[in-house]
């Protein structure tokens, strides 16, 4: 099974515990006891969407991971992240001109700091993905948003805190795709030496 398709299926999982009122059982990495979520660094031209992404991960947190939630400068691991774009999408209008479907692109890194020792941990991970959403008869247009944003909360929980690898940034080892290396293609063999009788 590939990695797609176990967060996929952590994610449905995920959703029928937390849709029934139980906790989807996320741990934190080590000994950790206390969770927290920052708000996002947004480098975009869309000052609410910061909030919007903090509420999702936030609201998820609380529901998905087997810790007490604490303000992020006190907790004992913390997720942080950027916003790098963010756009709306087109939409789908009805007969009368009502909206019917939209949705918004997000473009995003987000990584977990253990404040015990003042480093990140384990991967960054980047979310570049499309989110689309319905609109429901007698809905607001903000409130499908806060449901899809909700599942994309939970998608960036998930790839976090499933990680095997939580190695402090200081001491991680280089990808070896990541790094230059030089040439090791065999040399040209050699034609022998003649020698005098």
């Amino acid at each position: 099974m590939g990695p797609r398709l176990g967060r996929a299926l952590l994610l449905l999982l995920s959703l029928a515990l937390t849709g029934c009122g139980y906790s989807a059982g996320v741990r934190l990495p080590g000994d950790a006891e206390t969770v927290g979520v920052a708000v996002f660094d947004n480098t975009t031209a869309f000052p609410e969407v910061e909030r919007e992404v903090f509420v999702a991960i936030s609201d998820q947190a609380a529901r998905m991971i087997e810790a007490d939630v604490a303000a992020p400068q006190g907790a004992d691991i913390t997720v942080r992240g950027q916003i790098l774009e963010y756009r709306r999408l087109y939409g789908v209008v009805g007969v009368e001109n009502e909206l019917q479907q939209t949705g918004v692109y997000i473009r995003l890194y987000a990584w977990i700091e253990d404040n015990r020792i003042g480093e990140r941990i384990g991967a960054q991970v980047l979310f570049d993905q499309a989110v689309r959403y319905v609109i429901r008869v007698g809905q607001e247009e903000e409130g499908a948003r806060r449901d899809a944003l909700a599942q994309l909360g939970q998608e960036i929980l998930l790839d976090l805190f499933t990680q095997t690898d939580y190695l402090p940034e200081s001491v991680r080892v280089a990808d070896p795709k990541d790094l230059e290396l030089e040439s090791t293609a065999p040399l040209e063999p050699t034609a022998p030496q003649a020698t005098d009788p």
